[in-house]
């Protein structure tokens, strides 16, 4: 298991983001646990991408990534970003997750 998938667990057991945690009375609820269960893939999937095709690891000719794919990464880094620091907004605005000084 990479680093990032592990974070990405680790994040979504935190702000309790598992697929198992999605009641199945509630409407929606087997298409939102299928979306929780994708963000831990999407996340690996942006890693492998920045691997295989990035400018990191020291590398200096530019990179085979076309425009497309390159928003496609940022605006799935940003959506995945902004649901989970939104999760954790709610959860420490509604005290189910209390921050230690």
């Amino acid at each position: 298991m990479t680093i990032y998938r592990r974070c990405t667990k680790q994040v979504a057991t935190l702000l309790n983001l598992r697929a198992d945690a999605v009641p199945e009375s509630t409407k929606g609820s087997q298409s939102a646990a299928m979306i929780l269960r994708t963000l831990t893939t999407t996340v690996q999937g942006l890693a492998e991408l920045r691997n295989e095709l990035g400018l990191g690891h020291g590398r200096s000719a530019a990179s085979p990534a076309l425009a497309r794919h390159a928003r496609l990464a940022l605006n799935s880094a940003v959506a995945v970003s902004e649901f989970l620091l939104d999760t954790w907004h709610q959860r420490v605005d509604s005290g189910v997750l209390v921050l230690v000084s």
